[in-house]
């Protein structure tokens, strides 16, 4: 399956699909409130097949006429959703879903047999870096720029809006991308940071930069004219597109930088091992730095890339001590402290970077977990400057991964 995302244009049509939006909040409300009291009331979820019962006799009554503008299949897809939020409480141990403005319901799904696609002769005087295509949704077309060709059937189309009020659709696609690349028979550990994002275990650093502290002024100052202004003004909403615009380019900027690093990684190596963090556990240490830095998104889309360029990502266990244990000796040094950023071994007298050590573990860890081989650090002059695999996988006997 893939999934590629384009934006409509702003034409006058756009209202219906806003229009549309805010019905299915409306019902995704009103099946909420109908199945937070079945709950409380019997102790288990209400199916998905009585409420779908449900919204086809409501439909029929005058008073929800309006309902009947949405395509059915998307409402019903409404309810698969909610239904689902209520078996993850007990499965997943959640909260019950919560109740949401309707503006504020941003997705909506479409079958893709319902949703053709037809080129637009495009008769401007200026041309556009990519063709217009226009898609027909509930009856009506409209246009986007379609920047990646279609490869598959389309299966499903998903309309998103954000809080600009710019509207989206993910075209997905019955089609498996693959970009075959030259293997580089090459295994790296990566140590996740604060001040360098990944530190490699040839002592490569990977910096990123923090998109919402770089734009935390901007946005507070956003935010101060923002509550100045009347509730229900024109002046007050147009500062609130001003502060979702703020968080869209922060949102817009972090992803990208994810995926350029992403690709980059995939192209350098052929096995890549991370540790297994507890992510929620540092949020309530460093707090904003790490939901900054997003490292769960970022492997994520790592996975996708190395799914999509025959690469593999691999997870060492989270208890394992990569930052106390020496990579040259083993020794484990357990006075060693958070600020402790350059240590020296007692056993062999070697001077280890906290960050390029705990990669080097994180390195032999993996490689020993999964039977890819040994891992040698190289020594020189009392400083760690490289490794050495010696591989018994065939995916790494063509080349050592050394640094």
């Amino acid at each position: 399956m893939r999934n590629t995302k384009h934006k409509l244009f702003k034409d006058k049509t756009l209202r219906h699909l806003h229009d549309e939006l805010n019905i299915s909040g409306v019902v995704r409300n009103h099946f909420l409130a109908l199945s937070m009291r079945y709950y409380r009331r019997y102790g288990k979820e209400l199916s998905y097949s009585k409420m779908s019962a449900h919204l086809t006799n409501l439909k029929k009554l005058e008073k929800y006429q309006h309902w009947n503008i949405p395509y059915s299949w998307a409402l019903q897809n409404v309810l698969k959703r909610l239904s689902q939020s209520f078996r993850e409480m007990k499965t997943l141990g959640r909260g019950h879903p919560q109740f949401k403005s309707c503006k504020k319901h941003k997705g909506m799904t479409f079958d893709g047999r319902q949703a053709p696609l037809e080129k637009v002769l495009d008769k401007q005087k200026h041309e556009r870096n990519h063709p217009t295509y226009k898609i027909r949704l509930n009856g009506r077309w409209y246009r986007f720029a379609l920047h990646r060709p279609i490869e598959g059937k389309i299966t499903q189309v998903h309309v998103t809006r954000d809080a600009l009020g710019d509207v989206y659709i993910t075209l997905t696609e019955d089609y498996s991308e693959v970009k075959y690349e030259p293997k580089t028979g090459k295994a790296e550990g990566f140590d996740f940071g604060i001040k360098d994002f990944l530190t490699g275990s040839d002592g490569h650093p990977y910096p990123s930069p923090m998109f919402y502290k770089h734009n935390a002024d901007k946005l507070a100052t956003a935010q101060k004219v923002h509550s100045r202004k009347v509730k229900g003004s024109h002046n007050r909403e147009r500062e609130r597109k001003n502060i979702a615009r703020i968080h869209k380019k922060t949102a817009n900027q972090r992803t990208d930088h994810h995926w350029k690093l992403a690709i980059e990684l995939c192209q350098k190596f052929d096995i890549l091992f991370f540790e297994d963090l507890n992510l929620r556990g540092m949020k309530a240490l460093w707090g904003k730095q790490v939901s900054d830095l997003a490292f769960g998104e970022f492997l994520r889309k790592l996975k996708h890339q190395s799914k999509k360029r025959i690469r593999s990502v691999l997870k060492i266990d989270r208890w394992s001590p990569t930052s106390k244990c020496c990579s040259v000796c083993g020794h484990k040094n357990d006075n060693l402290t958070l600020a402790d950023r350059n240590w020296t071994c007692p056993e062999c007298h070697t001077d280890l970077d906290r960050d390029q050590n705990a990669a080097m573990n994180i390195l032999k860890e993996g490689v020993a977990s999964f039977g890819l081989g040994v891992v040698r650090p190289i020594v020189l002059f009392n400083r760690i400057v490289g490794i050495s695999v010696e591989a018994t996988s065939p995916l790494l006997k063509s080349t050592n991964a050394s640094a």
